[in-house]
């Protein structure tokens, strides 16, 4: 019997809703199972001439919409993560609410960048083209916008964009002490060591999202050059 007072149909529905909101998202989908009880995996893919900051503008606010529904309705959370490895311990630190949903998320911007970011996952016949084209269910946009020219274009700071999703946590719910501090440190690594640029602080959740998005306007730019 389900524990979540909700099923995979109703979520799929609220988000497709809220998919046809966006200007900058060129596919968002599942891959793999939707079994509600675990976490939903998903991909997540940017318009190849939209703004980076609007991008994930429109990840997080679409994230804070099926939050804001799903607490409303169920007294339960979204919770987006990024690594597997992680999973555990966010939901550990929401008391283990079981009517909770997990998403993980896995957001690009290129298709170099995705199959640099599997390519430690797949053994050598392995097909990634063909691994998306059974497996990945749009539910908005669709599998064949990843094979096109624009989104095929190899960037040299394809790594960057892997740590910027990686390194997300908008959306985990984080206590907030511990949400700055990973930020804090994430920003540090990004700006200081990768970029050889002053690394802001955030003091609170508002300015950890300017940060993130002013990140982004710098990786824009970078990538135009």
């Amino acid at each position: 019997m389900s524990k979540k007072p909700y099923d995979w149909n109703e979520i799929k529905n609220f988000l497709i809703r809220e998919l046809k909101k966006t200007k900058h998202i060129l596919t968002f989908g599942t891959i793999g199972s939707t079994n509600i009880e675990r976490d939903i995996d998903l991909i997540i893919t940017k318009k190849p001439k939209s703004p980076l900051k609007d991008f994930f503008k429109e990840i997080h606010n679409l994230f804070d919409n099926i939050d804001s529904y799903l607490n409303k309705k169920y007294n339960a959370h979204a919770i987006r993560f990024s690594t597997s490895e992680e999973e555990f311990s966010i939901l550990g630190l929401m008391k283990n609410n079981e009517k909770n949903l997990a998403f993980h998320g896995h957001i690009y911007i290129t298709y170099p960048e995705m199959e640099r970011d599997w390519s430690w996952a797949l053994f050598e016949d392995d097909n990634l083209d063909e691994i998306l084209k059974m497996n990945y269910d749009c539910l908005i946009g669709s599998v064949g916008s990843l094979f096109s020219k624009e989104f095929q274009k190899k960037s040299y700071y394809d790594p960057i964009f892997i740590f910027l999703y990686k390194y997300d946590k908008i959306n985990s719910h984080y206590p907030k002490k511990i949400l700055l501090k990973a930020m804090n440190s994430y920003f540090d690594y990004l700006y200081r060591k990768r970029l050889g640029l002053k690394a802001p602080i955030a003091k609170n959740k508002k300015q950890i999202r300017e940060i993130f998005y002013q990140l982004c306007d710098k990786l824009d730019d970078l990538r135009k050059k």
